[in-house]
C-alpha cells in the first residue's frame, strides 16, 4: 500500500500586534497622512550602501592665466650713447677763403645737400648772397676754345702782400693781411668792398704774392692808406690766356692745368711771358663742383 509522504508543517506567520488605545488613535490622527506611509519606528531600516570611493585623480598642473612672456631678442640696432664726443673742427686754409662766383640757389642747395648736409647748405647760401654783391673785373673775351680763353683786361688797382713758405701757408697769411686791410681791422676808416677773384703768384723760393682787386672806379687816391706789408699798385691793361676748372685746386691740379694751358698756347702759337697766376673765385665752404678756379698766363705784346 503506498505510503504518502508526511506533510511539511506550515510556517507560522508571526503578526505583531500593536495595541490601539485612545491616545494612540489621537496621535495617529494628528499626524499627516504621509506619516502613515513611513515604516514603523520599531522597524530597523538598513542604511544605504556607501558609494565606492572615487579613484584618485591625477594632479593637473596649474596653467597661468596669461601667456608666458616671450624671451627678448637683442636688437641689432646700435645703441646711441647719451653723450656724443665733440666733433673735431677741421681747419680750412684762409688761402681759399674767396668770394664765390654766381651759381644759382638751386645748384648750391642740391650740391650742398649731397656733400655737407644742412650746415653746408646754410654756409653756401650765405656765401652765395655775398657773391651776388661782389664785383668782378670786366674783360673782353677775344677767343674761346672749350675751357681755354683769350681775354683783354683793362687797367686795375690792386692791393698786394708777400709771404714765404709753402704755397697754401703763405697764401693763408697773405689773405689774412689783405682782409684786415679791406675790412678796416688794421687801419682806420671805412671798409672796402670785397671783389673776386683773389690772385696768387710766385714760388716757394722767391715767395708768394697775394693780390686783391680793388672795386671799379676807385683809384689809389680814393683808397685808405695801407698798413705795413700792404702795397697799392696800378696795373696796366693786358691780354691773358686763361683755363677754367672746378674742384679744390690743390698743387697737383694747378700744375696740371698750367701745363695744359701752356701746351694749348704752343699749338696756337701765342707767345707768353712765362709767368702763371692762380685765380680763386670761391669760398672753401662752396662745394667743389660749383667752384671756379683759373690759371692765367699773361701774353707777350711783342
Amino acid at each position: 500500500m503506498p505510503t504518502t509522504p508526511p506533510e511539511k508543517p506550515a510556517k507560522r506567520k508571526y503578526v505583531r500586534k500593536v495595541p490601539i488605545d485612545g491616545a494612540s488613535k489621537a496621535s495617529s490622527a494628528a499626524k499627516p497622512a504621509t506619516s502613515a506611509a513611513k515604516s514603523p519606528p520599531e522597524a530597523e531600516v538598513a542604511p544605504p550602501p556607501s558609494p565606492a570611493p572615487a579613484p584618485p585623480v591625477a594632479a593637473v598642473a596649474k596653467v597661468p592665466s596669461k601667456a608666458a612672456a616671450k624671451p627678448k631678442v637683442p636688437s641689432r640696432r646700435r645703441s646711441t650713447p647719451s653723450t656724443r664726443a665733440p666733433v673735431k673742427q677741421r681747419s680750412v686754409p684762409l688761402a681759399k677763403l674767396t668770394i664765390p662766383a654766381k651759381p644759382t640757389v638751386k645748384q648750391v642747395a642740391v650740391v650742398a645737400a649731397g656733400t655737407g648736409g644742412i650746415i653746408a647748405a646754410v654756409g653756401a647760401a650765405l656765401f652765395l648772397w655775398r657773391a651776388s654783391k661782389a664785383d668782378q673785373p670786366d674783360y673782353k673775351l677775344v677767343e674761346r676754345d672749350g675751357d681755354f680763353e683769350i681775354r683783354e683786361y683793362p687797367g686795375l688797382v690792386t692791393a698786394a702782400t708777400e709771404a714765404h713758405g709753402p704755397r697754401e701757408a703763405a697764401l693763408e697769411r697773405g689773405f689774412k693781411t689783405l682782409a684786415d686791410y679791406i675790412f678796416a681791422k688794421s687801419r682806420q676808416g671805412d671798409k672796402i668792398a670785397m671783389t673776386a677773384p683773389v690772385l696768387s703768384d710766385g714760388s716757394s723760393t722767391s715767395g708768394w704774392r697775394t693780390r686783391f682787386i680793388m672795386p671799379a672806379g676807385k683809384g689809389r687816391a680814393d683808397l685808405p692808406a695801407p698798413p705795413a706789408g700792404v702795397t697799392l699798385a696800378n696795373e696796366p691793361p693786358r691780354r691773358v690766356a686763361a683755363v677754367r676748372f672746378s674742384g679744390r685746386a690743390d698743387d697737383r691740379d694747378l700744375n696740371a692745368k698750367e701745363g695744359a694751358l701752356r701746351s694749348w698756347l704752343q699749338l696756337r702759337a701765342f707767345p707768353s711771358e712765362g709767368h702763371a697766376e692762380h685765380a680763386f673765385y670761391n669760398s672753401p665752404i662752396m662745394p667743389g663742383p660749383l667752384r671756379r678756379n683759373e690759371v692765367i698766363i699773361t701774353l707777350s705784346t711783342k
